[in-house]
């Protein structure tokens, strides 16, 4: 018995790196026609308007690339981020569905729109500390007009 229980600690001591990520933090990567660009950075934003709906029922989750310009309205990045930033923005409806996906890469923007039930995107909340919001975002290989994407991170976020 405590073979068993000290077998168990080890394999939680060894698993535990793997899945700490330091508050307003991201690990991971957005891919963009081959090239990785990693996703350093996370932000949750609450109550965000399910366009569908018109409800304002949506997270939406930010990951960047490099860290927000000061001052930066979390509330207005809806489809695109400030400047030259590289990076994901991600909407969870009140069911913990991806409903909207939006990307900003060194050659453009992708907004993927409103949408429900679509099984390419893929986020598994996991339990954070109070006023954070934290998981894992993954999407299968996206092919639009002008690209191919994909990204997969695990993030910990300020709730605001």
């Amino acid at each position: 018995m405590r073979h068993v229980a000290g077998a168990l600690l080890v394999v939680f001591l060894v698993a535990l790196p793997a899945f700490a990520v330091d508050l307003g933090r991201a690990e991971g990567s957005l891919i963009i026609d081959g090239a990785k660009i990693p996703l350093n950075y996370a932000y949750a934003v609450a109550k965000q308007k399910n366009e569908l709906s018109g409800r304002n029922d949506m997270m939406r989750i930010i990951l960047t690339e490099k860290p927000l310009p000061d001052g930066a309205k979390l509330t207005e990045m809806e489809n695109n981020l400030p400047g030259d930033l590289n990076g994901v923005i991600i909407c969870i409806d009140k069911l913990g569905r991806v409903g909207h996906v939006a990307v900003q890469h060194p050659k453009g923007t992708y907004d993927g729109g409103y949408f429900e039930g679509v099984p390419d995107y893929e986020f598994k909340q996991r339990r954070g500390e109070s006023g954070t919001y934290s998981g894992t975002v993954s999407s299968l290989r996206i092919k639009t007009n002008t690209m191919t994407f994909s990204y997969d991170a695990t993030f910990v976020a300020s709730l605001r």
